[in-house]
């Protein structure tokens, strides 16, 4: 168990379970999505989902790697991999996004309106004459998801009740060495649905529902 300290608690790199200083259990955003229906892959194949998973994991370390030194070792690309982070590479050409190490891969437990949850945003750095948040995904399909994940990664970074003060992107890295940058805009409705979730996932584990278990089995 690789156990390591974060802000406001404890981060379980192995499991992905966050917990507080006293050791109890705090969910995570994505497991906040995924336990409110936000966030759907109930009609992939689970073997289609571990390997895009494993992947996903890859890609986000290289770029992280990236993000953190401004170079990589080649021979740290898979070929299954070479592809996903060219066109992450691609990205910072056209862009010239300019990642903030310290906002690399950074878990931390944030409070939002009085609920706890647990999050690692991929990156916030600037972007042009703005200050942007970006998550990385490596699969084909959009989630409406995304919109609401980084809404709260927004408000976590800045310890804010409110989102609206970056821009917020969902970057698809694309196995044809392409992507796609999505942008969200609606801070107001995507903080409300955030709020909605946190709330009745909170209500959940106050009436005693295992959540814990549920995600991590």
């Amino acid at each position: 168990m690789s156990k390591v300290k974060i802000e406001g608690g404890w981060f379980d790199e192995d499991c992905h379970i966050y917990t507080d200083e006293l050791g109890v259990f705090v969910p995570s955003l994505t497991q906040i999505l995924k336990l409110q229906g936000l966030s759907d892959y109930s009609g992939i194949d689970p073997e289609v989902l571990e390997n895009a998973a494993r992947r996903g994991t890859e890609v986000h370390g290289l770029a992280a790697t990236f993000n953190q030194l401004g170079e990589i070792d080649p021979n740290w690309i898979t070929d299954e991999c070479d592809a996903y982070f060219s066109a992450y590479m691609k990205f910072l050409d056209d862009s010239h996004f300019k990642p903030d190490p310290a906002w690399t891969e950074r878990s931390f437990i944030a409070n939002i309106q009085g609920f706890s949850l647990g999050m690692t945003p991929d990156t916030y750095g600037t972007y042009g004459r703005y200050q942007a948040i970006i998550e990385f995904k490596c699969t084909s399909g959009e989630q409406p998801s995304w919109a609401v994940q980084t809404a709260a990664q927004e408000a976590g970074i800045f310890k804010s009740n409110r989102c609206g003060r970056v821009r917020r992107f969902a970057l698809m890295l694309r196995k044809d060495a392409t992507y796609k940058l999505i942008e969200y805009t609606n801070h107001d409705e995507d903080m409300a649905t955030l709020v909605a979730a946190l709330r009745c996932v909170w209500w959940r584990i106050n009436h005693g529902q295992d959540l814990r278990r549920m995600v991590t089995e």
